[in-house]
């Protein structure tokens, strides 16, 4: 893959979930490729966080982190290399929400907004969901959403005012 060497880094964030087999072993490794890759470079991770599925009854708990990255790929670019790395790493699409052994999303991308049948940026739930926020809290938490002008921190004390539990404390991954 050629490297885009003359196209101004882009600032992007990725969240990571997953409830089925290794999951940590499938974070560590996933975030090695992206760090591998010579149009990325990881800036920071957040600590990882176990919460209760959303979705289909019976499913194991998730483990949800995310990560800030400089990047020469363009948002599409970013979203293949991602779920290549999501299939390597047995990811089977099957049911909406379902069980998974790894989810990786583009969160945000600089201050883009984009919508289209591959890809929304900011992620259209970023902001109803704490597995997402309170990671995305640990490495960017005055990220500004660009729709709402809100900031990451003031998003998730939205969902914590509105009575929603706060998750545990988080581990290092």
């Amino acid at each position: 893959m050629p490297t885009h060497k003359k196209t101004p880094v882009n600032h992007a964030w990725i969240a990571f979930g997953g409830n089925q087999g290794d999951v940590q072993a499938c974070f560590h490794s996933a975030r090695k490729s992206i760090a591998e890759n010579p149009n990325c470079k990881l800036l920071e991770s957040s600590m990882l966080y176990q919460t209760a599925p959303l979705g289909p009854a019976g499913q194991a708990d998730y483990l949800n982190a995310a990560i800030a990255i400089h990047t020469y790929l363009e948002p599409l670019e970013l979203l293949r290399i991602l779920q290549d790395i999501e299939n390597l790493h047995g990811r089977i699409r099957q049911e909406r929400w379902g069980s998974r052994t790894l989810d990786l999303d583009i969160l945000a991308y600089n201050d883009l907004h984009i919508k289209s049948d591959t890809l929304t940026i900011p992620h259209e739930q970023l902001h109803l969901r704490q597995f997402v926020l309170r990671p995305l809290c640990d490495i960017a938490p005055e990220w500004l959403h660009p729709s709402m002008k809100k900031n990451t921190y003031e998003l998730l004390q939205s969902l914590l005012d509105s009575g929603e539990k706060p998750l545990e404390s988080g581990s290092l991954w």
